[in-house]
C-alpha cells in the first residue's frame, strides 16, 4: 500500500500528537479507508518529516501520534522555473508537473506572445497554489514549492539577474543542458526559462542573453511550452545526480 502523506503545521509535529480535520480527515477515513493503528507520513513543507500512528478515527477528526521527527536537507541546486503564461489551463499542468519534479519556485510571466496579465490570471493564483500542494503531498516532497504571482517581462529580467545560473530553452538552438552547465561546482540555484507557444521575440531573446542566460537545446523535436520546462528540469536534475 502506498504511504499516505499529509502536510501539517511545524508546531504540531513538536507536540507529539495532532488532529487531522476537514479535507485531510475525509481523505484518510473515507477515501483511503485507513483505520486505528496504521501509519502515515507527516510533513511540514519546510523539511521536517515524521511518522504518524493513527490513534483514533471519529466521525469528525483523526487523532495521530507523532513519532520519529527528522529534518531533510533541501536539494541543491534549487530549480527555479520561469514559465511564459500559456493559453487555457495549461499552467495548471505546468504547476502540477513542476511540483512533482522538484521545482523550488514556479514563476509565471507575461511576454509579447504569451497570455496577457489579466484578471483571469490573478484569479488562478490560489488554484495553482492548491495544485502545487496536492502534487507535492502525493510526491512526498519535504519542501513545498513557492508559486509566485505572475510577473511582467521587466520584473522577470530583474529576478533572473539574482539567479546564479540561468538556462533558456532556445528554439534557435544551443548546447545540451549538461554541456551548458559544465563541470563547475553545484550552484545555489538554476533558473529555467521557458517561452510562450509562439516563442520569444528577437528583442526578448537578446534581453535574456544580455543578462547572462545560456541558450540550450532540448533536442530536434518540437516540444509544447507546457512540457519543455519538465524536460529541461529533468535534464538538470540528471546533471546534478538528483534523478
Amino acid at each position: 500500500m502506498t504511504t499516505a502523506r499529509f502536510y501539517v503545521d511545524s508546531a504540531a509535529l513538536l507536540e507529539g500528537q495532532l488532529i487531522l480535520e476537514g479535507a485531510d480527515h475525509h481523505h484518510l477515513s473515507r477515501v483511503l479507508r485507513m483505520h486505528d493503528g496504521q501509519f502515515l507520513q507527516l510533513m511540514d513543507g519546510k523539511g521536517a518529516i515524521a511518522r504518524g500512528k493513527i490513534l483514533e478515527i471519529s466521525r469528525a477528526c483523526t487523532s495521530v501520534m507523532v513519532e520519529e521527527v527528522r529534518l531533510v536537507e533541501e536539494e541543491r541546486p534549487l530549480l527555479k522555473l520561469f514559465q511564459a503564461l500559456p493559453q487555457g489551463r495549461k499552467m495548471d499542468s505546468v504547476v502540477q508537473w513542476s511540483a512533482e519534479l522538484g521545482a523550488a519556485v514556479v514563476t509565471p510571466f507575461a511576454c509579447s506572445r504569451s497570455h496577457v496579465l489579466d484578471v483571469s490570471v490573478e484569479k488562478r493564483f490560489e488554484r495553482w497554489c492548491r495544485i502545487a500542494m496536492e502534487s507535492s503531498r502525493v510526491a512526498g516532497r519535504p519542501y513545498l514549492p513557492e508559486i509566485s504571482k505572475a510577473r511582467g517581462w521587466d520584473e522577470v529580467l530583474y529576478e533572473l539577474a539574482d539567479v546564479e545560473v540561468v538556462l533558456v530553452a532556445d528554439e534557435v538552438g544551443g548546447a545540451r543542458p549538461h554541456d551548458a552547465l559544465g563541470d563547475a561546482m553545484v550552484p545555489e540555484a538554476v533558473g529555467l526559462v521557458i517561452g510562450p507557444e509562439g516563442g520569444f521575440t528577437q528583442v526578448e531573446r537578446e534581453d535574456l542573453l544580455a543578462g547572462g542566460a545560456l541558450p540550450v537545446s532540448l533536442g530536434d523535436t518540437v516540444l509544447r511550452t507546457e512540457t519543455a520546462g519538465m524536460v529541461l528540469m529533468a535534464a538538470v536534475r540528471c546533471r546534478y545526480g538528483l534523478l
